[in-house]
């Protein structure tokens, strides 16, 4: 008996002693997870409000710790205000560069416009433009990320691999004085709380601080949605040469946005070619290693014009560059001589570097882990807990 009882002490010693040092460890690094400022609002008029019945609080050079339902932000030309819910009639005049912050401690968050954010809001009056920043921590600024990223009906190991892909790029991002990283395309989507599921919380909490290195630095951990068969080379792109960020097969076949076309009447060439008098023909130059058009020569009834395969994609507004083109011949009535117009047939969606996102759906699909989708579309890497040695 006595055995069996010192047995049983042993055993609970052991427990209580892993579970104090796996509570330790996790309360170590929560006080350590890097914060992130992210750029949510970028306008001249801007309304924030609480949730429900808990007060928002507002703090700056003319607020201290005011508990508030909502307030309203407006740059106008020559005036900038700021009132609240409960008293529109009292109007506060702001100058330029002035700052205020609002946070909450409701979980469901702070309305800004028609989304809901956790964390705290950092508000810049400038002047020409309100600035809203959402100043939170990585790990759950990452479960709205791969929510806005990527469907979350999708395979668990597709949105692991897109948080760890997430997290490793924002931790990169050397941020201004004022915000980190943008909320849209530009750098990443982010739209708060609207875009946080039980799955995109299960995806970042299952890789928690996981980051991809290369020769124990981040990496630039681009992705795309779709690549068209194979992905790009960075310096196909852009000038820089990433050894990791090499072409390599993609398995995106089973996506709407695989082959797609896009038609230009005339009148449209007309109006995205003014310098040169529309479009009358375009000749691809030479292409990247993986068919992509690299340069073209655009010719109109002015005149000609070199381009990037890049630039002409955002001239044109294409999914990607890879392309072709054809041009057809409209005639808009019996009086009008006929003119030409243009069809761009394309693959993929995306500038085509890094993860794709249709492949790694497709891989994961297939039973692969996000580990080897991750180092499939990223040749070379290590993945590792961030230390902040690795910036």
């Amino acid at each position: 008996m006595i055995l069996k009882l010192k047995k049983k002490y042993r055993n609970c010693c052991l427990i209580s002693i892993l579970f104090f040092c796996f509570f330790q460890s996790e309360t170590v690094f929560a006080s350590r997870e890097p914060i992130i400022r992210v750029l949510i609002s970028k306008k001249n008029n801007i309304r924030i409000r609480s949730d429900k019945s808990i007060p928002l609080t507002i703090e700056g050079k003319i607020f201290s710790n005011k508990k508030i339902k909502g307030l309203t932000l407006k740059n106008e030309k020559n005036r900038k205000v700021l009132y609240f819910d409960k008293n529109k009639q009292k109007i506060y005049d702001l100058k330029s560069n002035q700052q205020f912050q609002v946070r909450s401690t409701d979980g469901r968050g702070i309305w800004v416009g028609q989304k809901r954010f956790s964390g705290k809001l950092n508000l810049f009056v400038l002047d020409s433009e309100i600035l809203v920043v959402n100043v939170l921590g990585i790990e759950k600024y990452l479960t709205s990320v791969v929510g806005s990223e990527m469907p979350t009906k999708w395979p668990i190991e597709a949105l692991k691999a897109q948080a760890i892909a997430s997290r490793t790029y924002a931790l990169k991002q050397k941020g201004n004085n004022l915000f980190d990283i943008d909320s849209t395309q530009r750098n990443q989507v982010y739209n708060g709380l609207e875009s946080r599921t039980y799955k995109t919380i299960r995806a970042v909490k299952s890789t928690r601080s996981l980051v991809l290195t290369y020769k124990n630095k981040l990496i630039n951990a681009l992705f795309h949605s779709s690549s068209g068969g194979m992905t790009e080379n960075s310096q196909d792109v852009w000038k820089n040469k990433y050894p990791y960020l090499s072409s390599v097969k993609d398995f995106d076949k089973e996506n709407p946005k695989f082959r797609w076309q896009k038609k230009f009447s005339n009148k449209d060439l007309t109006n995205l070619f003014p310098k040169i008098g529309g479009l009358k023909n375009i000749e691809i130059l030479n292409f990247t290693s993986t068919g992509r058009v690299k340069n073209v020569k655009v010719f109109g009834a002015y005149g000609s014009d070199k381009m990037s395969g890049v630039d002409l994609r955002k001239r044109l507004g294409l999914n990607s560059n890879f392309v072709r083109f054809k041009l057809f011949e409209e005639e808009l009535n019996n009086k009008l001589p006929i003119k030409k117009g243009l069809i761009v047939f394309g693959k993929g969606s995306g500038h085509g570097v890094g993860l794709s996102q249709w492949g790694a759906k497709y891989m994961a699909s297939k039973g692969q882990k996000a580990e080897k989708i991750l180092k499939h579309f990223y040749r070379g890497v290590q993945i590792k807990p961030f230390r902040k040695d690795y910036l």
